[in-house]
């Protein structure tokens, strides 16, 4: 009887967590104040976590610069290159101030504000020039390092098709490959990569001219077109009373690392950000677990049932499970952000929720299969009601054959939580990737970061070894 109020109160905690989910949605009083721009956070100097932790840079510096001017509050957002695009036309921020390259594919997509700055696109190779590369041009049949989504791909694609173009999530990616001889070289621009590898101290050298000069705007949706027309305004106030000329000194002609906005983080500030990040993965997977597990039971009930009333939500429901399980999470989790325009906790909670749901429902499927039918018609003849039978004879028994498959379910959830980076969500695997982009150092802090995860899944697996054996133990052996 304890057990079973136990299974009630969680179910309808689960319920209550869907619905702050739901309410998390709605948009909050003032927030159209604010002056929401986004960016990665691991483009240094251009944006990047300082050695205390806080996010730094010439983008960063200038988005504050440019609120102040528009009157409104800075909010700034850190996104994975190759979904910051997709973000601002979902309308999750006003605009991109993360050095955007202008061109003529992207401006059919947005508004661009007036250049804020221009750079160029340059050619590093390592040091020893093992390959003995002088130039792009003699790079055909090589493989070059650029970072996924920026321009520089298109331009090699097009420029110099005998080239082998090779993607990488961030230029600390590019560095490992480059030293361990899997790529022959890599193009970024010519002005961060020269500071990123002094930073990391790195032995590479740009060779060859510059490839093309690129212009870099802040980019609007095509409808804010007078978001884009105050921008504009206070860029040419920021030109003209020397406040661009200041930030622009403060990274690049001081010495960022002298000025202290670099040179790696402090013991502590490392901790506190892994901290924060766990703290922060397992928030969302106990919600999700939690809403996962009690939308299971239902949807576990209606995969059971397939006759009389019961026929078609039962097909609903099987359509529904194999649809979550036969796609990808992450797609499921970019199309809840995306195209539902949910909260990125939101969206991550309600997406892992979900999937969570889909597998444990198959969990709860099989436990209830399991048990031996003339359980329910004994119960039957004693006088037990329908729901009576299901609570006090059947769930009980398929419950104790149903934990290992579902504690298994828990311990992919925990380790999906890992996806929930790419929308922004500063679990622990996005910390750990802040401090790689500052350190440079993605072995360690990877490693670090895959331990704490292993950390609670372990003894989540030896305890569902145990309650399995003691099932055994106790007669619930299908064998």
């Amino acid at each position: 009887m304890v057990r079973c109020c136990n299974h009630r109160r969680l179910m309808r905690f689960g319920l209550l967590l869907c619905a702050l989910a739901w309410t998390a949605t709605f948009p909050t009083v003032g927030a159209e104040e604010s002056f929401t721009t986004a960016l990665t956070g691991k483009f240094p100097p251009f944006s990047f976590y300082d050695s205390n932790g806080e996010l730094s840079g010439f983008d960063v510096d200038v988005s504050k610069e440019i609120a102040r001017r528009l009157g409104r509050e800075a909010n700034i957002v850190t996104i994975e290159w190759d979904g910051i695009l997709a973000g601002l036309l979902a309308e999750k921020y006003d605009a991109i101030i993360g050095s955007m390259a202008i061109t003529p594919e992207r401006e059919e997509r947005v508004l661009f504000s007036r250049p804020y700055y221009a750079s160029g696109a340059q050619l590093f190779i390592h040091r020893d020039n093992p390959s003995k590369v002088y130039s792009i041009n003699e790079c055909d049949g090589l493989k070059i390092g650029v970072v996924l989504g920026e321009t520089y791909q298109r331009h090699l694609e097009q420029k110099h098709p005998g080239i082998e173009v090779v993607t990488f999530k961030s230029t600390v990616e590019i560095f490992e490959m480059l030293e361990q001889n899997r790529i022959t070289g890599f193009v970024t621009d010519r002005l961060v990569g020269s500071w990123q590898i002094q930073q990391a101290q790195r032995p590479f050298v740009p060779v060859g001219k510059m490839l093309y000069t690129e212009r870099m705007g802040i980019a609007v949706r095509l409808q804010a077109s007078e978001l884009r027309d105050q921008i504009d305004v206070a860029l040419a106030e920021m030109f003209a009373d020397g406040t661009m000329d200041r930030i622009h000194q403060r990274y690049f002609e001081a010495g960022p690392v002298s000025e202290g906005t670099s040179g790696g983080m402090s013991p502590g500030v490392i901790a506190r950000k892994l901290l924060r990040g766990f703290g922060m993965t397992l928030t969302i997977a106990i919600s999700s677990i939690l809403i996962g597990f009690a939308l299971a039971i239902p949807c576990g009930l209606l995969l059971v049932h397939n006759t009389g009333v019961w026929a078609v939500p039962h097909y609903l429901a099987r359509w529904f499970v194999d649809f979550i399980r036969g796609t990808p999470v992450l797609v499921q989790l970019l199309f809840v952000w995306l195209g539902l325009g949910l909260r990125p906790i939101t969206a991550a909670i309600l997406t892992l929720g979900i999937c969570a749901m889909a597998y444990m429902a198959e969990a709860v499927r099989s436990g209830l299969m399991s048990v031996d039918p003339g359980q329910g018609l004994a119960a039957r003849a004693l006088g037990l009601t329908s729901l009576d039978r299901f609570r006090f004879v059947i769930w009980p028994q398929a419950f104790r054959i149903a934990i290992p498959p579902l504690m298994n379910c828990v311990i992919a959830l925990i380790k999906d939580t890992a996806l929930v980076s790419i929308i922004s969500i500063p679990e622990l695997i996005r910390e750990a990737q802040s401090i790689i982009s500052v350190t440079f150092e993605p072995r360690l802090y990877y490693l670090i970061a895959g331990l704490m995860f292993f950390a609670v899944t372990f003894p989540m697996m030896k305890f569902s070894n145990r309650l399995e054996n003691r099932i055994k133990a106790k007669g619930y052996n299908r064998d």
